[in-house]
């Protein structure tokens, strides 16, 4: 047993592996807050979680344990940000006896969690696309750094063929954000699972950001559907989220020609359910709102609100009138427990979607 035991020592050196936080889906939080974390082992039983610390730089901040894990394959541990940590954007790292595991932008730290903010959701970068295309999401993301919202929506097609190159100039750019990033995939994005899986780890999450919750499903799957289990995550989730206090980030929409397949109308009807105020997607590559059947364009009877934003670094696709967006962003408003505003900035130009004609899917 003992040579069975060093020969998996030998081929599986016990390096962890952390599942949540991590980059594209963080725990934003305040300090003195409790901060859940789940790591893998290679050799259950024997590695245990040494250390854990806050790393920004030079800067390293040890993390105090408020639950030490029980061994096994799966480690849950829970640790505590010190009251004294400076507000940021930190890397975790967890040590397992001389070996380290890094999770890169996987906390931000808040000096406190507002009642009013500002959301941005960017969609269909396509690095690996054109160059004209990639210029466009540096300019956003200066744009977005300028206009400093709380915290940026990232709605899958970030690379255009799936190659770690791809994802590392994406990387390049959205680390230059100033604030914590949340990420979902695209159908892009599975052309180099593997590369993404491994930059940004599990393909959906649920954020909490205060009082509100950020929902970031995988469309992708198979013939752009959802799984069983994630039909089941999404149920879990809905169930502990705050009603009214929802965002669903989703790349491809829910309803229309080019939209889920699998289960999208029983997610759909959740959402209703729940009181999901907005949906964000993607993939269409225009701006628009869609109908989903259920009580006319952009709104179901329960009052959520389905919005597609434009690609920021793709091709650009006419809508059904026949004209094109330029590049843009969506900026999401949210005051008094309620989302006040969805705005399509584009080219310094602002339009307001609830405003004016929405668009229909053809």
């Amino acid at each position: 047993m003992l040579g069975v035991g060093a020969l998996t020592w030998a081929v599986f050196p016990g390096n962890p592996v952390i599942e949540s936080p991590s980059f594209g889906g963080p725990a934003i939080l305040t300090p003195g807050s409790e901060l859940p974390i789940v790591a893998r082992v290679a050799v259950p039983w024997v590695t245990e979680v040494e250390g854990l610390s806050l790393a920004s730089g030079p800067i390293r901040i040890a993390l105090p344990l408020v639950r030490p894990p029980a061994r096994g394959a799966r480690l849950s541990v829970l640790a505590r940000v010190p009251q004294d940590c400076a507000p940021g954007i930190y890397d975790l790292v967890v040590r397992a006896g001389k070996r380290e595991a890094r999770a890169h932008r996987a906390v931000a730290v808040l000096g406190s969690i507002p009642e009013r903010f500002t959301v941005a959701q960017i969609t269909d970068l396509h690095f690996g696309y054109r160059a004209a295309g990639e210029a466009s999401v540096q300019t956003i993301v200066d744009e977005l750094n300028r206009l400093g919202p709380a915290l940026v929506l990232v709605t899958g097609d970030i690379a255009h063929n799936g190659r770690r190159r791809e994802y590392d100039r994406a990387q390049h750019v959205l680390d230059q954000l100033t604030m914590p990033i949340v990420v979902i995939p695209g159908n892009h994005d599975r052309r180099g699972w593997g590369a993404y899986l491994t930059r940004f780890g599990f393909p959906y999450r649920s954020v909490a950001f205060g009082r509100w919750t950020l929902l970031g499903l995988d469309c992708g799957h198979g013939r752009d559907e959802f799984t069983e289990s994630q039909f089941r995550f999404i149920a879990r989730a809905l169930d502990v989220a705050e009603p009214g206090r929802l965002i669903v980030l989703a790349h491809i929409p829910l309803a229309g020609a080019r939209s889920v397949r699998a289960h999208a109308r029983a997610v759909m009807e959740l959402f209703e359910r729940k009181r999901v105020p907005l949906v964000l997607s993607g993939h269409w590559h225009y701006g628009a709102e869609y109908g989903t059947g259920v009580a006319g364009p952009g709104r179901t009877q329960g009052g959520t609100q389905f919005v597609v934003t434009v690609s920021a670094g793709g091709w650009l696709v006419k809508k059904p009138s026949g004209s094109r967006d330029p590049r843009g962003f969506t900026l999401i408003t949210v005051e008094d427990g309620r989302i006040t505003a969805v705005e399509a900035h584009s080219a310094g130009v602002v339009k307001t979607p609830t405003a004016g004609a929405r668009e229909a899917n053809p």
